[in-house]
């Protein structure tokens, strides 16, 4: 008899279904954010692991439907001064208002996309991908500025803690903003 490990992660984990911020509108996410810090799994820091001066644009796509935006990620590469990177995607079938599934290219999978928490300078993104078993999310912290109160970003990591969203329980990280802008 041949004895195989199990993981002890049963059922393994998967995306979360977050509810979207009460008091969301598409107008009020648009326009220019600041990435103050964020928890991610390796499949989102494929292009995202080595970025500094993150900032994520958001705007209504003229050519989808209703609900739809277009998102811009950009960033520098490890320091303020690296190579310029950025990756375009849309925000696509509006579940309800601040709960999307998000497109980088037309036939690839698309990933749950949630605004979990939206004020007048701070925004809480969550993002999820699990396919063929391999689980993929992101938790962002988002400033309309650069800088961000350090109480505030401890609250809205842990409300976004206290949603389970974090199943891997993985490190927060800042993300470097001085010496960008």
């Amino acid at each position: 008899v041949t004895l195989v490990p199990v993981s002890s992660a049963y059922p393994p984990p998967s995306c979360k279904d977050a509810k979207p911020a009460a008091n969301f509108t598409n107008e009020r996410y648009y326009g220019l954010w600041y990435e103050i810090g964020k928890i991610q799994t390796a499949g989102g820091a494929f292009f995202e692991g080595d970025c500094v001066c993150t900032t994520i644009g958001v705007r209504a796509d003229p050519s989808g439907k209703e609900g739809d935006a277009v998102v811009t990620n950009s960033c520098r590469k490890k320091t303020p001064q690296g190579k310029y990177m950025n990756a375009t995607a849309k925000l696509i079938r509006e579940q309800e208002p601040g709960k999307w599934q998000e497109s980088f290219f037309p036939f690839a999978p698309t990933q749950s996309y949630t605004i979990i928490s939206l004020g007048a300078n701070y925004a809480v993104e969550y993002d999820c991908q699990d396919i063929f078993g391999l689980l993929n999310y992101c938790i962002h912290i988002l400033s309309r500025t650069p800088t961000q109160d350090p109480a505030l970003t401890r609250k809205l990591l842990n409300n976004a803690l206290a949603m389970g969203l974090n199943t891997e329980q993985l490190d927060y990280k800042q993300t470097l903003q001085q010496g960008c802008w």
